[in-house]
């Protein structure tokens, strides 16, 4: 359960050094571009997924590219916490479950927790201030967007194509 939450957070920041501004710097924390022209490309090509996917779905007009960084990391943590959370369901004596909650599985468990660090309330003037200015997207879209497109949520909650959790398009980047 707890891959969802801190896994998926652990797999954002590492993501970090993996994207356009990760590229930048060697493993040593070196300034030098370590990326190829043909992996560059192949980024760029998967980050406009992102930036338009993103932007499609924000109100105000607001730019998916502002926050394109942070929706790479939000993603690529994602599915960085699922491989270790599908690794970890080959161990089933790892396994536990919530009282009245027996019929999820741990990976039900899982996306659940990731959806619980990201609840909460917020004001209006917070949000188009976020919408305005950070360069992280607002909470339900960090959840929203980032489970839409991974098919192994669309799986266990049995998503149907097409529908807003299991759009015919998705984006990925690793």
């Amino acid at each position: 359960m707890n891959y969802g939450a801190i896994g998926t957070v652990t797999g954002h920041e590492i993501t970090h050094g993996f994207d356009d501004s990760g590229a930048s710097y060697d493993e040593m924390g070196n300034r030098k571009n370590w990326w190829n022209n043909q992996t560059y490309k192949n980024f760029e090509m998967k980050k406009q997924c992102f930036e338009k996917q993103y932007g499609s779905i924000f109100v105000n007009d607001i730019d998916g590219r502002r926050t394109v960084g942070e929706n790479i990391a939000d993603n690529g943590g994602m599915r960085a916490a699922i491989r270790a959370a599908l690794h970890l369901s080959e161990h089933p004596s790892e396994h536990f479950s919530i009282a009245g909650l027996e019929e999820f599985s741990h990976m039900h468990y899982f996306f659940m927790n990731y959806a619980f660090m990201w609840c909460g309330s917020i004001r209006r003037a917070t949000l188009l201030d976020t919408l305005a200015a950070d360069t992280h997207p607002p909470d339900m879209y960090r959840v929203n967007v980032v489970l839409s497109n991974q098919p192994e949520f669309a799986q266990i909650f049995k998503c149907k194509v097409g529908s807003p959790m299991n759009p015919a398009n998705t984006c990925t980047m690793w």
